[in-house]
């Protein structure tokens, strides 16, 4: 892992020298057609209580699409995986050959695989595009037991496609992940940043010149904070590329309390004990768990519950009692903004399906493992105006 964050710092290094020659992949073949470029970009979210779905266009609108609650099975089999202290480790040569009879025949890898792969066909039915619904991207919480394997296979089991998987390697001329300069998954976090517009580059379908541009970007520290009626959770995103392939990076530190979610009230002797401790968590996690040399600016919500009125009162008690104004005067920099989400555009049930919807468009038209020539854009206006006639 430590040479990874190495990586990160030698890949940051190289985009500042970037000449504009250097680009890691090579020139594309052939051009996308106007119909891939040009078609929406689906994002799917996964939470511990629900799946959501979202579509962003290539004009620019991004659309809510559903919310589908979690079955006692799928909230089972997530408790059980937040539950595990560790991820798991590698699959073994046996387990990777049963998983593949297992598809072979018909069946889902594994029965978490079919477990999940079940709210993926949920959220594909309730999706409905112009045309096939072919590839998605999907974000999740950060769950120690959730691992990569499974959602792909829960992916190819519901007959999509991932955005966020093994994609091609760049011409060698670094040690590169194996998903290149690629994300293999896409946190709950890093979803909620893109779809608050931040962590994201013009420059998109040119790897080096995206992170040229966000090398000049602030570093600011943000905490994507949920509440939802089985859980509470934050994590911690420091970061100036939403979509960045190092997820999450070692100053990215995150929980998930499956005692304080608002279902649990009656848990408690008194809803306000209730409230006491989730204040006490948050405040915790705002004063011990931000990198030393951070200071937080923002704080993003995600989740069904993050807009009720006492929750939010009890986020900006936890963040007083920690050192923090909240930025309602004239001296912002020393202060921290609460997006809420209540009158804003951005719905914090669907702010994670949004910002995996982003990424999803970004790689309808910007092609995996290659760059299109100047090229490719005269061809498709001429094919749109063919198709006009």
């Amino acid at each position: 892992m430590w040479f990874l964050y190495l990586l990160a710092l030698v890949v940051s290094a190289s985009a500042a020298d970037y000449d504009g020659n250097d680009e890691p992949f090579p020139p594309c073949a052939e051009c996308l057609p106007a119909s891939v470029h040009d078609a929406p970009g689906i994002g799917f979210s996964l939470s511990l209580s629900s799946g959501t779905s979202a579509i962003h266009f290539s004009n620019g609108t991004v659309r809510d699409i559903a919310v589908i609650p979690a079955t006692p099975d799928y909230e089972a089999l997530m408790f059980l995986l937040t539950n595990m202290d560790w991820p798991p480790p590698p699959l073994t040569k046996w387990q990777r050959w049963k998983r593949a009879i297992n598809k072979k025949i018909g069946r889902p890898a594994t029965p978490d695989v079919g477990v999940l792969g079940a709210m993926l066909v949920s959220l594909r039915d309730a999706t409905v595009v112009n045309g096939p619904l072919d590839r998605v991207a999907v974000s999740h919480p950060r769950v120690n037991g959730l691992v990569e394997e499974d959602i792909w296979d829960a992916l190819e089991y519901a007959r999509l496609r991932p955005w966020v998987a093994d994609l091609p390697r760049p011409k060698p001329f670094l040690p590169w992940p194996d998903a290149g300069a690629y994300p293999t998954q896409l946190t709950e976090a890093h979803a909620v940043l893109a779809a608050h517009g931040k962590g994201l580059c013009k420059h998109y379908k040119h790897y080096w010149e995206c992170e040229e541009e966000l090398s000049k970007a602030p570093l600011e520290t943000t905490v994507v904070v949920g509440l939802t009626k089985t859980d509470l959770r934050a994590e911690v995103v420091r970061t100036t590329s939403a979509f960045t392939w190092l997820q999450p990076t070692k100053d990215e530190r995150a929980f998930v309390s499956l005692t304080l979610g608002l279902d649990n009230r009656h848990t408690f002797s008194s809803e306000a004990k209730f409230w006491s401790h989730v204040v006490y968590k948050l405040r915790v996690f705002f004063t011990w768990e931000l990198p030393d040399e951070a200071r937080l600016s923002e704080v993003l919500l995600v989740g069904e519950n993050s807009t009720h009125p006492v929750f939010l009162d009890a986020l900006e008690e936890a963040l007083v009692d920690s050192g923090y104004n909240l930025q309602d005067g004239s001296d912002a920099g020393a202060r921290v903004r609460v997006v809420s989400g209540q009158g804003k555009p951005i719905d914090p049930v669907f702010a994670s399906a949004r910002g995996a919807a982003q990424y999803a468009r970004w790689r309808q038209e910007a092609p995996v493992g290659c760059y299109e020539q100047e090229r490719c854009e005269k061809k498709r206006r001429e094919e749109d105006k063919r198709s006009e006639l």
